[in-house]
């Protein structure tokens, strides 16, 4: 069976497999040296690959943090990386290894993966059928989304559908209020925090009762502009989702109309891998032979 080396690379963390229909293999994780030159990131995503090819490799799919030419397979823009903008990945990655190359974002190769293999199905329906619309969104170094349309992903020609996190809100945008930048802002860190709230500190509860408001409306705008069956949350603070579930909803309740709120489902994702997973299925959907 022919492997697919799939990329997840964040603005701070790098995940990379060799993956396949039935499972994700050797999967490895990197810090991602997000101040370095071009150059240098460069030769860093080369070196995660390299580290994972094996005879049995068809191809590469890399999900990045940032805004893509889909049709060049070209990075325009990753806030997270400053120095790494404009670079025709797919040209140099398949000059490099000779092997086919599909870019994509890395929030829409994690709704992706939700979408095919996250059993996210159509409550009620004879069969296992997944919802047609869904709505992937990443809580972590960043606030990204990707979406599924009638059963297909729609991410734009630059990958730019659904970054919600770059609309204005406040003195800022709300980027900044709804993912790792929130702690950031004050000095600390999601994950320090969450343990503190755990063990009953207030102030570190009262941050996440904060983050939940400012996300509830963040999703209520989701809501008006995509109308989704189901939202699945992914990304490092969606796994603190218990810290900051309430107030999140309460904000939702008290923004969304009620027909949009009474069946409107929000989960965390629980499939491993998911970003690797959708970056594979993003290869086959382009280079459907020989895999």
């Amino acid at each position: 069976m022919s492997t697919i080396v799939c990329v997840d690379l964040g603005g701070t963390k790098a995940q990379v497999a060799r993956v396949d229909e039935q499972g994700v293999y050797d999967a490895r994780r990197y810090s991602v040296p997000a101040s370095a030159t071009k150059t240098q990131v460069n030769e860093f995503i080369r070196g995660i690959i390299a580290q994972q090819l094996s005879a049995s490799c068809c191809g590469i799919a890399i999900g990045v943090p940032g805004m893509v030419d889909l049709r060049s397979g070209t990075v325009l823009e990753t806030v997270n990386i400053p120095a790494w903008q404009d670079v025709p990945l797919a040209e140099q990655l398949n000059g490099y290894f000779s092997l086919p190359v599909v870019v994509n974002n890395d929030v829409n190769c994690f709704t992706m993966g939700e979408y095919c293999y996250g059993q996210h199905y159509q409550p009620g329906a004879p069969h296992y059928e997944p919802v047609p619309n869904l709505l992937g969104v990443c809580l972590g170094t960043g606030l990204g989304a990707g979406l599924i349309f009638e059963g297909r992903l729609y991410s734009g020609r630059h990958c730019a559908a659904g970054e919600f996190g770059s609309f204005p809100y406040r003195d800022g945008i709300l980027e900044r209020y709804t993912s790792g930048q929130f702690f950031l802002d004050r000095g600390t860190n999601g994950a320090e925090q969450a343990a503190l709230a755990l063990r009953g500190d207030s102030y570190a509860q009262s941050l996440f009762d904060e983050f939940g408001c400012h996300l509830g409306y963040a999703l209520s705008q989701t809501l008006l502009a995509f109308d989704p069956d189901k939202i699945v949350l992914g990304g490092s603070v969606s796994k603190s989702y218990n810290l900051f579930e309430r107030s999140m909803w309460k904000s939702l309740a008290g923004q969304t109309h009620p027909a949009l709120f009474k069946r409107l489902e929000i989960e965390v994702g629980k499939l491993e891998y998911a970003a690797l997973r959708g970056a594979y299925q993003l290869f086959r959907q382009q280079f459907s032979e020989g895999i």
